[in-house]
């Protein structure tokens, strides 16, 4: 249970935020750990699920990454390259979870059962195929965002696959991302909002999915861009000055909607006074 959330805005910045909260099988827990992986120095994952696939997913990511960069510097990663790698393992490593949980007990291997399948029984084969389709793997999803050669970019990936959400100009994952999500979109992010103003419209997404019942309290928030190579995270004084500012937001708007009840009680009151009782009728149904 999490949340992370990223968004794209003016002259080709990313800004994202995740918590900290881990979901390990039934267990959640808030370590002194980020959830958001620099993969390059333009190009970062925020992990949503199981912490120990995504630990699995995104060592291999980060070992093929890390292997190009060494060998070809000057060849940058495309943020949708990245996104497709991480899907690729995932898809891969539910295979082999299911290989080991479904077929291993059988004596089989993946590519055993499809090379055996015409001396195997129908209904057996069936049944196998069915169950490997249907293998419910523990939950996992990320958000790929960062800046490459053709500018800003975010994806969502999940086991369904890779979502572009370049348009939109923001995405959130976890369980808080109805929460976040209807922030963003109640004061109008777009790609062409100042980064000041996408900072702390970040910022309050993400404090406003904390009511989401697995979302933490701690926050980890970074910056890319508008060049290449410039992964940059907010240090702990400017999260201290963000949540002071999202506080006094917050509370002149308590004063107003206070305000704006004391009015509405009037009108309430007055259309109470003014009303007439009226005798009650009764008409004809149509016929």
């Amino acid at each position: 249970m999490t949340v992370c959330i990223a968004a794209i805005c003016g002259n080709g910045y990313v800004i994202g935020a995740a918590d900290r909260m881990l979901t390990a099988g039934d267990i959640q827990f808030q370590p002194a750990q980020s959830k958001v992986q620099q993969i390059t120095s333009s190009v970062v994952l925020m992990m949503a699920g199981d912490a120990s696939l995504q630990a699995e997913i995104v060592q291999r990511v980060f070992k093929d990454v890390t292997k190009r960069v060494v060998e070809d510097p000057e060849n940058w990663w495309m943020v949708a390259d990245v996104a497709d790698l991480y899907y690729e393992y995932c898809t891969q490593t539910s295979l082999k979870k299911a290989e080991g949980e479904l077929l291993a007990p059988l004596g089989l291997t993946v590519e055993s059962f499809y090379s055996q399948q015409k001396v195997m029984d129908s209904t057996f084969v069936r049944q196998i195929a069915t169950e490997l389709i249907n293998y419910d793997m523990p939950e996992v999803e990320c958000i790929c965002c960062g800046i490459d050669p053709s500018g800003a970019h975010i994806y969502i990936v999940d086991k369904q696959g890779v979502s572009c959400q370049d348009l939109v100009g923001f995405a959130s994952v976890g369980v808080g991302v109805w929460h976040s999500n209807s922030q963003l979109m109640f004061v109008g992010h777009t790609k062409a909002n100042p980064p000041a103003e996408t900072l702390l419209s970040v910022y309050s997404a993400k404090k406003r999915a904390e009511v989401a019942p697995g979302v933490g309290e701690a926050t980890d928030m970074f910056i890319i861009g508008p060049e290449l190579g410039s992964v940059r995270s907010v240090e702990a004084p400017h999260l201290d000055a963000l949540e002071g500012i999202y506080q006094d937001e917050q509370s002149m708007i308590r004063e107003i909607t206070a305000q704006s009840m004391g009015k509405v009680n009037q009108y309430v009151d007055e259309i109470a006074r003014t009303a007439t009782p009226q005798e009650q009728t009764t008409s004809q149904p149509d016929s």
